[in-house]
């Protein structure tokens, strides 16, 4: 099992799992306490997004495989940046994965979030962006360490919503 904290890997050509591009992985591990269907209930209401998530700030669609997906990314000293997305994975309390492609393909991204369960009432919540296609390895160099901390903050926020609703306590939003 990899650590919990930030994640930063190559995917040779070959060697990425069924349905992922080869690229350039960043993304974030993170322990919760609470049950992955809990976890999944906030992972799976992407229309939920925005209304907690500090790195979706708009979003529609649903989490549907083939579903297009419409958002606002809002990365660390840039402008919201708006983009769309076609679901390819859905697994109920355990994954969650969208492509995208810009550029005319010379940029694509696979974005996941991928849930494994520690207990009954923990789970572990994996958060990641690939940059793949000619381009991606110069977006990964130029944007990667930003992308790395928008999913940071995207888990530290599902961390704290998950354990507030786990815990009984009111969940408001983007809470501190």
């Amino acid at each position: 099992m990899i650590a919990e904290g930030d994640l930063t890997y190559d995917l040779p050509e070959g060697t990425e799992a069924p349905g992922r591009i080869a690229g350039r992985c960043v993304g974030h591990r993170i322990e919760i306490d609470a049950p992955p269907e809990l976890v999944w209930d906030f992972v799976a209401d992407f229309e939920g997004w925005s209304g907690w998530n500090p790195l979706y700030v708009e979003t529609a669609g649903r989490a549907e495989v083939d579903g297009q997906i419409r958002f606002a990314v809002l990365l660390e000293g840039l402008k919201p940046q708006k983009g769309s997305a076609r679901v390819v994975t859905v697994r109920p309390t355990e994954c969650l994965e969208y492509m995208m492609t810009s550029f005319g393909g010379l940029v694509k991204a696979f974005r996941f979030v991928e849930i494994e369960e520690i207990s009954p009432t923990r789970c572990i919540v994996t958060n990641g962006e690939i940059m793949g296609g000619a381009m991606g390895g110069v977006i990964a160099k130029v944007m990667g360490r930003k992308v790395g901390k928008g999913l940071a903050g995207m888990n530290d926020a599902l961390k704290r919503m998950a354990e507030l609703k786990w815990s009984g306590r009111p969940v408001d939003g983007r809470t501190s």
